[in-house]
């Protein structure tokens, strides 16, 4: 579970590299203006959190942080490739530096226990119900970016340039960003010279942040595979053709795509998410769902 302590060093992080980017004094000057900041981003990480909403429909997190941003001095653009937030904080000649913040929440339970844990429920794109709960750092890395764009705006005498700040919803169905893009994201407002992001992890001792130049997680694509076969009574498999049995053969057989496809050293992960077939223990279905993540490009470095 994320804690307050990764807070604190997401906001730090954040601060520190858009400060040394600027060339300005760091140390004691941005601690303080952290700890300023605190308080109110802790708050806004456990209403997120208590809050969360699916990819694609996060309306009322997108409003607060638009309304947020607004609040110091950003000019703030909402529905840019749907439920998306652009916000621009212009500071004279200089580089424009990009921010990103991602917006949704995942359909899983939470069970932490936490006093402000999510009990929240919803439909998803199917029509299902489905629990809602920001098991990714979603809800932390909008605290963390909503602390740093205050602290951006109060030390402009600092840095000069342009910062822009994305909200960026549905990032774990990966089609937010395309959604943005589409909608004019490096057209319609000013085009970044660096792009930053960021990303809560336990790979890291807390108390400990992380910067690396240039790729660091790797392209990911989704997929929805469906099997068609033949339905039945499960005491006459004979009479059938049974999509369960091919989704197993087809999920191991999925594996050697990493195993035995791609080259020695490459990156490639092939996950199978979830598996959606019957509805009867002794009826053989027509057709079988699996969800498939698979994510391919450079090694973490």
């Amino acid at each position: 579970m994320l804690t307050a302590r990764h807070l604190a060093n997401s906001v730090s992080g954040l601060a520190l590299v858009l400060w040394s980017c600027a060339h300005a004094p760091l140390a004691s000057a941005a601690t303080a203006e952290v700890d300023a900041a605190y308080p109110k981003a802790y708050a806004l990480y456990v209403d997120l959190h208590e809050h969360p909403e699916l990819s694609g429909y996060e309306t009322h997190t997108a409003a607060k942080v638009a309304a947020e941003l607004r609040a110091v001095g950003y000019t703030v653009t909402e529905h840019v490739g749907g439920t998306g937030v652009v916000a621009i904080l212009k500071n004279g000649p200089g580089k424009t530096v990009m921010l990103r913040t991602e917006l949704d929440a995942l359909p899983v339970e939470e069970q932490t226990g936490l006093p402000f844990a999510s009990k929240v429920r919803a439909k998803d794109s199917a029509g299902r119900d489905v629990p809602v709960g920001h098991m990714c750092g979603h809800d932390l890395h909008i605290s963390a970016l909503v602390a740093t764009a205050g602290i951006m705006a109060r030390t402009r005498d600092s840095w000069h340039g342009t910062l822009i700040l994305i909200g960026q919803p549905a990032e774990e169905t990966i089609s937010g960003a395309s959604g943005m893009v589409h909608d004019g994201l490096f057209t319609r407002f000013p085009r970044p010279d660096v792009v930053l992001a960021l990303h809560v992890s336990n790979e890291l001792p807390a108390g400990q942040v992380g910067v690396t130049s240039g790729i660091y997680d790797s392209n990911a694509d989704s997929l929805r595979i469906t099997i068609f076969g033949k339905g039945g009574h499960g005491s006459a498999p004979h009479m059938t053709v049974d999509p369960i049995v091919i989704a197993a053969r087809t999920i191991l057989a999925l594996q050697t795509i990493a195993s035995r496809e791609v080259m020695p050293g490459d990156f490639a992960v092939v996950t199978v998410g979830y598996i959606t077939a019957g509805t009867k223990n002794n009826i053989i279905p027509d057709r079988a769902e699996l969800g498939v993540r698979a994510p391919f490009g450079p090694v973490r470095r």
